[in-house]
């Protein structure tokens, strides 16, 4: 399923080729509502391939030649005519630990129009998902699954974080993130466009993999601890709950959003994936 996406681009203004600078720059100085910082290797990679032209800066580890995958990342920066930066061990950590030996500053992120919506189409709403690893392993599952759209709440959430992007492997790139105030205008302008929308909920009669899936579906997942709020419950048309042998426990939230979304996929995709 082919999307195509507006994002914020960067054109650079140095044409020529990519040169090493080591001298003094305010490299936290930015502003975190319209960049963000790329870690991970795989990452990395990704966003040199799919947003070239957003990327603003790139900062390796010194000693970077020694570090995997780090100079493949060199020589597709090198590609981009894009300025180099060398620093310290240390001045990396201090924006994010687990670096890898580079970091990634990208202009935007990627946006979800109504034009790029498709049928079938699954979207996702979580609501309240404050740990970055889980935000990260969902958007790495909803690349892979064909996800046209995630959508979090303002207060109460993790946002893109570096560690989102190292645990999504890319998938930030391609799955448009949208901060959403609340959740009511966005559900109810879905709904009006043919989405039903269903809650996670252990409590639920309604198995997953017994439940004939709309084309058009959003899934509403709650947060680790607490589930759905009261206030995203109400704007549910209906819930539906994953098969467990223990009522003791939980499925953690990204794995929870794995197996709606898988099972999703292959009933809109596979002649018999229905029940």
């Amino acid at each position: 399923m082919k999307q195509n996406r507006k994002i914020s681009s960067f054109a650079p203004k140095n044409k020529s080729q990519a040169k090493v600078v080591n001298g003094k720059s305010n490299i936290q100085s930015i502003n975190l509502k319209k960049q963000r910082w790329v870690s991970g290797n795989h990452a990395v990679l990704e966003a040199l391939s799919v947003n070239p032209r957003s990327i603003l800066k790139v900062i390796f580890q010194q000693g970077w030649q020694g570090l995997h995958l780090q100079n493949e990342i060199y020589k597709k920066v090198k590609t981009l005519a894009i300025d180099v930066e060398e620093k310290p061990k240390g001045v990396l950590d201090k924006l994010f630990l687990n670096h890898q030996g580079c970091l990634v500053l990208v202009e935007g992120r990627p946006k979800l129009l109504d034009s790029d919506l498709t049928t079938p189409s699954q979207l996702l709403f979580l609501d309240g998902i404050e740990d970055p690893h889980n935000l990260g392993a969902i958007c790495r599952t909803s690349w892979l699954l064909g996800v046209q759209g995630i959508f979090i709440p303002e207060d109460r959430a993790v946002d893109i974080t570096p560690a989102v992007h190292k645990v999504a492997c890319g998938g930030v790139e391609h799955v448009p993130i949208s901060v959403e105030n609340q959740f009511k205008t966005p559900l109810e302008k879905f709904k009006e466009m043919g989405y039903w929308v269903f809650g996670l909920s252990h409590q639920a009669k309604n198995c997953i993999f017994e439940l004939e899936i709309p084309k058009k579906v959003i899934w509403c997942v709650g947060a680790e601890d607490k589930g759905l709020r009261g206030s995203t419950e109400k704007l549910c048309d209906d819930f539906v709950s994953i098969p467990q042998v223990s009522s003791s426990a939980s499925y953690n939230a990204s794995v929870a959003a794995g197996l709606v979304l898988s099972e999703g996929y292959r009933q809109h995709n596979y002649a018999s994936g229905r029940p």
